[in-house]
């Protein structure tokens, strides 16, 4: 099987990437502009510098694959600019899937987020909750699936949408610079000062999901490919505040560094945490198995040493 795997330049992508090399797939990665690190991480993959907003070269690109995974998307610093977090969002999405059509590919799967839900999500969350949208983030990414289902129900391109959690695991190349995302932030902080710093009362509850597992999630799809529009939550059983966050990242600081790190609280809100959870049972249905050893621990650990080789 041959796997087009868009935004293969970032945290997510470069994973999932390297994920399906591993696995023996085919792989054609690309990026508007690839990292040096990253192109030698995917060394065996096919790597095409591609802009997704730019029509005359996605009109001129002739390839073949089985499926797409289309992770360039706007993240939430490109989202805070509305109409370049709508542009790619959107109109980058409606060009990938032109491409698809163009280049006969039957499958696609388009990356959106949890936060389609809202950001402070409580109660038990499944693909049929109500939609609430808390910012442009979360809306540029209910454009990306709607472009989707429009392609899918008009039999152009079968696609799913799926909705990650809070994604965290190892960094693989030295494109990575979202150092503000959760665990990272609170690694590097502990590296370079001996603190992790909340400003909040740190009682805001996450759902966190390892690349891996996340990896594993879309191939179980990719497997079993719906034969109708689906959306899936990626997610883990397990919510954590982000006080917990820092105090795993603490215990393995202190153990991998035997050096003591402060955690400092330095807000009051929220008073009380969210309580939620994510239904997994759509997810697991196409046979994804967690795989037990991608934990936050181990995670950490991993970001501690690249930021350790890196000094």
């Amino acid at each position: 099987m041959k796997i087009l795997i868009t935004g293969a330049n970032g945290f997510i992508g470069s994973y999932l990437a390297h994920f399906f090399l591993q696995k023996g797939y085919e792989v054609i990665a690309t990026s508007r502009q690839f990292h040096p690190s990253t192109r030698t991480l995917l060394k065996h993959a096919q790597l095409i510098d591609l802009d997704v907003l730019d029509t005359e070269q996605l009109q001129q690109t002739t390839l073949q694959a089985d499926v797409v995974i289309h992770t360039a998307t706007a993240n939430d610093i490109i989202s805070k600019d509305g109409i370049k977090g709508i542009e790619l969002s959107a109109i980058g999405t409606r060009n990938i899937l032109d491409l698809a059509v163009k280049n006969n590919i039957p499958n696609c799967i388009v990356f959106s987020t949890l936060q389609v839900y809202g950001t402070e999500l409580t109660g038990e969350i499944s693909e049929t909750s109500p939609l609430h949208f808390a910012n442009d983030y979360g809306i540029n990414h209910l454009l990306a699936e709607m472009y989707a289902e429009m392609y899918s129900r008009q039999g152009k391109v079968q696609t799913v949408s799926v909705r990650p959690s809070n994604v965290y695991g190892p960094v693989l190349t030295d494109a990575f610079n979202r150092w503000s995302l959760v665990p990272g932030c609170f690694c590097k902080e502990a590296m370079g000062s001996g603190t992790i710093t909340i400003k909040s009362s740190g009682k805001q509850t996450r759902n966190f999901i390892h690349l891996e597992n996340l990896s594993r999630a879309v191939e179980s799809i990719i497997k079993r490919f719906p034969d109708k529009y689906e959306c899936y939550n990626l997610a883990s059983p397990r919510c954590l505040m982000m006080t917990e966050v820092a105090e795993i990242a603490r215990q393995v600081y202190e153990k991998e560094f035997q050096k003591p790190v402060q955690v400092n609280i330095e807000g009051t809100e929220p008073a009380e945490p969210n309580r939620f959870s994510i239904n997994l049972t759509k997810l697991q249905s196409t046979g994804f198995l967690e795989d037990e050893n991608s934990t936050l621990q181990a995670a950490i650990a991993d970001i501690f040493k690249y930021l350790n080789s890196k000094k």
